[in-house]
Protein backbone atom coordinates (compact mmCIF):
# COMPACT_ATOMS: atom_id res chain seq x y z
CA UNK A 1 0.00 0.00 0.00
CA UNK A 2 2.60 2.63 0.62
CA UNK A 3 4.72 1.80 -2.09
CA UNK A 4 1.83 2.20 -4.23
CA UNK A 5 1.03 5.50 -2.72
CA UNK A 6 4.39 6.77 -3.40
CA UNK A 7 4.27 5.42 -6.99
CA UNK A 8 1.38 7.89 -7.19
CA UNK A 9 3.17 10.66 -5.98
CA UNK A 10 5.02 12.00 -8.18
CA UNK A 11 6.50 14.52 -4.37
CA UNK A 12 7.74 10.92 -3.15
CA UNK A 13 9.24 9.61 -5.79
CA UNK A 14 13.04 8.77 -6.26
CA UNK A 15 15.74 11.49 -6.53
CA UNK A 16 17.83 11.54 -10.11
CA UNK A 17 21.68 12.16 -9.69
CA UNK A 18 22.27 14.73 -7.65
CA UNK A 19 19.27 15.87 -6.95
CA UNK A 20 17.74 16.52 -3.46
CA UNK A 21 14.80 14.65 -2.11
CA UNK A 22 11.62 16.81 -3.15
CA UNK A 23 10.59 15.53 0.13
CA UNK A 24 12.92 15.06 2.88
CA UNK A 25 12.69 12.04 5.23
CA UNK A 26 9.95 12.25 7.84
CA UNK A 27 11.64 14.18 10.83
CA UNK A 28 9.99 11.49 13.15
CA UNK A 29 12.42 9.16 11.47
CA UNK A 30 15.50 8.71 14.26
CA UNK A 31 18.03 6.35 14.82
CA UNK A 32 15.74 3.86 17.08
CA UNK A 33 12.99 3.96 14.39
CA UNK A 34 15.49 2.99 11.02
CA UNK A 35 16.68 0.11 13.03
CA UNK A 36 13.25 -1.50 13.13
CA UNK A 37 12.54 -0.99 9.26
CA UNK A 38 13.70 -2.65 6.26
CA UNK A 39 16.49 -1.11 4.81
CA UNK A 40 18.20 -2.46 1.44
CA UNK A 41 21.13 -1.30 0.06
CA UNK A 42 21.85 -2.01 -3.65
CA UNK A 43 25.60 -2.32 -3.34
CA UNK A 44 29.36 -3.45 -4.76
CA UNK A 45 31.71 -4.67 -2.68
CA UNK A 46 34.84 -2.56 -3.52
CA UNK A 47 32.74 0.43 -5.01
CA UNK A 48 33.78 3.50 -2.33
CA UNK A 49 30.38 5.39 -2.75
CA UNK A 50 28.93 1.53 -1.61
CA UNK A 51 31.32 1.13 0.92
CA UNK A 52 31.12 4.52 2.45
CA UNK A 53 27.05 3.89 2.77
CA UNK A 54 27.87 0.26 4.31
CA UNK A 55 30.35 1.52 6.44
CA UNK A 56 27.63 4.30 7.84
CA UNK A 57 24.81 1.48 8.20
CA UNK A 58 26.91 -0.89 9.94
CA UNK A 59 28.55 1.73 12.37
CA UNK A 60 25.29 3.27 13.16
CA UNK A 61 24.17 -0.39 13.96
CA UNK A 62 21.49 -0.26 11.41
CA UNK A 63 20.36 -3.38 10.34
CA UNK A 64 20.25 -3.75 6.61
CA UNK A 65 20.57 -6.21 3.06
CA UNK A 66 22.78 -6.23 0.49
CA UNK A 67 21.63 -6.59 -2.92
CA UNK A 68 24.68 -6.67 -5.15
CA UNK A 69 24.34 -4.57 -8.32
CA UNK A 70 21.90 -2.00 -9.56
CA UNK A 71 18.12 -2.70 -9.00
CA UNK A 72 16.47 -4.52 -11.32
CA UNK A 73 13.13 -1.94 -11.20
CA UNK A 74 14.47 1.27 -10.76
CA UNK A 75 14.61 3.64 -13.95
CA UNK A 76 18.39 4.85 -11.78
CA UNK A 77 20.61 2.22 -13.09
CA UNK A 78 23.76 3.47 -10.74
CA UNK A 79 24.87 2.38 -7.92
CA UNK A 80 24.51 2.91 -4.38
CA UNK A 81 20.61 2.77 -3.71
CA UNK A 82 19.24 2.92 -0.64
CA UNK A 83 15.86 1.81 0.22
CA UNK A 84 14.34 2.67 3.70
CA UNK A 85 10.88 0.99 3.66
CA UNK A 86 9.03 2.84 0.66
CA UNK A 87 11.31 4.86 0.22
CA UNK A 88 14.59 4.94 -2.22
CA UNK A 89 17.44 7.60 -1.97
CA UNK A 90 19.91 7.48 -4.63
CA UNK A 91 22.97 8.68 -5.07
CA UNK A 92 25.72 8.43 -2.44
CA UNK A 93 25.89 12.25 -1.68
CA UNK A 94 22.15 12.63 -1.33
CA UNK A 95 21.74 9.13 0.87
CA UNK A 96 24.43 10.77 3.48
CA UNK A 97 22.94 14.03 3.64
CA UNK A 98 19.58 12.17 4.09
CA UNK A 99 20.62 10.16 6.95
CA UNK A 100 22.58 12.41 8.93
CA UNK A 101 19.85 14.08 10.87
CA UNK A 102 18.36 10.44 11.23
CA UNK A 103 22.05 8.90 12.37
CA UNK A 104 23.59 11.62 14.63
CA UNK A 105 20.16 13.92 15.64
CA UNK A 106 21.10 16.92 13.13
CA UNK A 107 21.47 17.91 9.59
CA UNK A 108 25.18 18.19 8.13
CA UNK A 109 26.64 21.56 8.70
CA UNK A 110 27.36 23.68 5.45
CA UNK A 111 30.94 23.39 5.89
CA UNK A 112 30.05 19.40 6.57
CA UNK A 113 27.85 19.73 3.43
CA UNK A 114 30.97 21.49 1.47
CA UNK A 115 33.39 18.67 2.57
CA UNK A 116 31.26 15.90 1.86
CA UNK A 117 30.84 16.90 -2.10
CA UNK A 118 34.81 17.76 -1.93
CA UNK A 119 35.27 14.51 -0.90
CA UNK A 120 32.68 12.58 -2.97
CA UNK A 121 32.86 14.20 -6.13
CA UNK A 122 36.33 15.07 -5.78
CA UNK A 123 38.61 12.91 -3.91
CA UNK A 124 37.34 9.97 -4.20
CA UNK A 125 37.10 10.36 -8.57
CA UNK A 126 41.26 10.94 -7.56
CA UNK A 127 41.48 8.55 -5.54
CA UNK A 128 39.89 5.68 -8.31
CA UNK A 129 41.98 7.36 -10.96
CA UNK A 130 45.27 6.77 -8.90
CA UNK A 131 44.51 3.49 -8.24
CA UNK A 132 43.45 3.08 -11.68
CA UNK A 133 47.01 3.69 -12.49
CA UNK A 134 48.28 0.79 -10.61
CA UNK A 135 48.80 -2.29 -11.59
CA UNK A 136 49.10 -4.07 -8.07
CA UNK A 137 46.26 -2.12 -7.04
CA UNK A 138 43.94 -3.23 -9.55
CA UNK A 139 44.93 -6.78 -8.76
CA UNK A 140 44.73 -6.33 -5.34
CA UNK A 141 40.97 -4.82 -6.11
CA UNK A 142 39.96 -7.92 -7.90
CA UNK A 143 41.03 -10.56 -5.19
CA UNK A 144 39.27 -8.04 -2.71
CA UNK A 145 36.33 -8.80 -5.06
CA UNK A 146 36.23 -12.35 -4.53
CA UNK A 147 36.23 -14.97 -6.24
CA UNK A 148 33.63 -14.18 -8.90
CA UNK A 149 33.77 -13.87 -12.42
CA UNK A 150 34.67 -9.85 -11.89
CA UNK A 151 36.80 -10.26 -9.33
CA UNK A 152 38.52 -13.02 -11.58
CA UNK A 153 39.08 -10.64 -14.65
CA UNK A 154 40.62 -7.60 -12.62
CA UNK A 155 42.98 -9.71 -11.66
CA UNK A 156 44.09 -11.62 -14.88
CA UNK A 157 43.72 -7.86 -17.62
CA UNK A 158 44.78 -5.56 -14.34
CA UNK A 159 48.09 -4.48 -16.34
CA UNK A 160 46.17 -3.86 -19.41
CA UNK A 161 43.40 -1.80 -17.39
CA UNK A 162 45.90 0.10 -15.88
CA UNK A 163 47.09 1.61 -19.06
CA UNK A 164 43.82 3.44 -20.36
CA UNK A 165 41.92 3.28 -16.61
CA UNK A 166 43.56 6.50 -15.50
CA UNK A 167 42.64 8.41 -18.82
CA UNK A 168 39.15 7.39 -18.60
CA UNK A 169 38.38 7.72 -14.71
CA UNK A 170 36.98 11.37 -14.33
CA UNK A 171 37.78 12.20 -18.02
CA UNK A 172 35.93 15.40 -18.07
CA UNK A 173 35.96 16.35 -14.80
CA UNK A 174 38.61 19.02 -13.44
CA UNK A 175 40.46 17.73 -9.97
CA UNK A 176 42.79 18.79 -7.55
CA UNK A 177 45.83 16.74 -6.40
CA UNK A 178 45.66 14.65 -3.76
CA UNK A 179 47.52 16.67 -1.71
CA UNK A 180 45.00 20.12 -1.90
CA UNK A 181 42.67 17.53 -0.89
CA UNK A 182 44.29 16.53 1.78
CA UNK A 183 44.79 20.45 2.45
CA UNK A 184 40.94 20.81 2.87
CA UNK A 185 40.52 18.00 5.28
CA UNK A 186 43.37 19.89 7.56
CA UNK A 187 42.10 23.08 7.05
CA UNK A 188 38.26 21.70 8.08
CA UNK A 189 39.65 19.89 11.06
CA UNK A 190 41.79 22.20 12.30
CA UNK A 191 42.93 21.26 15.96
CA UNK A 192 39.89 19.34 16.61
CA UNK A 193 39.84 15.41 17.09
CA UNK A 194 37.13 14.88 14.42
CA UNK A 195 35.39 16.66 10.95
CA UNK A 196 32.04 16.86 12.75
CA UNK A 197 33.95 18.34 15.99
CA UNK A 198 33.33 17.05 19.74
CA UNK A 199 35.05 14.04 21.45
CA UNK A 200 33.70 11.31 18.88
CA UNK A 201 32.99 10.48 15.00
CA UNK A 202 29.95 12.04 13.29
CA UNK A 203 28.16 11.67 10.23
CA UNK A 204 31.22 13.28 8.05
CA UNK A 205 33.63 11.39 9.76
CA UNK A 206 32.71 7.65 9.40
CA UNK A 207 31.62 9.20 5.86
CA UNK A 208 34.73 10.13 4.81
CA UNK A 209 36.45 7.36 6.30
CA UNK A 210 34.49 4.99 4.36
CA UNK A 211 35.15 5.93 1.58
CA UNK A 212 38.81 5.30 2.40
CA UNK A 213 38.17 1.53 3.35
CA UNK A 214 38.43 -0.27 0.02
CA UNK A 215 41.69 1.81 -0.66
CA UNK A 216 43.51 0.96 2.51
CA UNK A 217 41.68 -2.52 2.05
CA UNK A 218 44.35 -2.89 -1.16
CA UNK A 219 46.96 -0.73 0.11
CA UNK A 220 46.53 2.32 -2.41
CA UNK A 221 49.89 4.52 -2.17
CA UNK A 222 47.79 7.85 -3.02
CA UNK A 223 46.16 7.01 0.30
CA UNK A 224 49.13 7.73 2.29
CA UNK A 225 49.72 10.70 0.32
CA UNK A 226 46.96 11.93 1.58
CA UNK A 227 47.09 11.77 5.36
CA UNK A 228 51.13 12.79 5.51
CA UNK A 229 54.29 10.44 6.80
CA UNK A 230 53.19 10.09 10.57
CA UNK A 231 50.76 10.68 13.43
CA UNK A 232 52.69 14.36 13.74
CA UNK A 233 50.05 15.15 10.79
CA UNK A 234 46.79 16.11 11.74
CA UNK A 235 45.29 14.19 8.82
CA UNK A 236 47.09 10.89 10.18
CA UNK A 237 45.93 11.89 13.78
CA UNK A 238 42.64 11.92 13.01
CA UNK A 239 42.81 8.41 10.63
CA UNK A 240 44.37 6.55 13.62
CA UNK A 241 41.33 8.06 15.99
CA UNK A 242 38.94 6.62 13.45
CA UNK A 243 40.48 3.32 13.20
CA UNK A 244 39.87 2.85 16.71
CA UNK A 245 36.41 4.70 17.09
CA UNK A 246 35.78 1.90 14.46
CA UNK A 247 37.24 -1.20 15.17
CA UNK A 248 33.72 -2.98 15.29
CA UNK A 249 33.19 -2.31 11.98
CA UNK A 250 34.13 -4.81 8.98
CA UNK A 251 32.12 -4.59 5.71
CA UNK A 252 34.71 -6.82 3.65
CA UNK A 253 34.41 -9.50 6.12
CA UNK A 254 32.14 -11.37 3.54
CA UNK A 255 34.53 -10.99 0.62
CA UNK A 256 37.92 -12.33 2.13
Amino acid sequence: MAAAAIAGNEDLAPNEEGQELRVPLPREWDLTALKSMPVTLYSGKISPPCCKIRFLLEYYEVPYRTVEGKKPDSSYQKIPVLDIGPRQINDSFIIVKSLAPILQGRPLTQDEEDIEREVTFGLMIAGEKSTAGSCRELCSCGILMGGGALGCLLRVAACVLCCVGPRKVGQGKSLRSIQEYGDILREHLASGKFLGGGDKPSVLDVSVFGVLQPFVKVQATWVEELLGPNSSDTLFGWFERMEEATSHVDIFKAAE
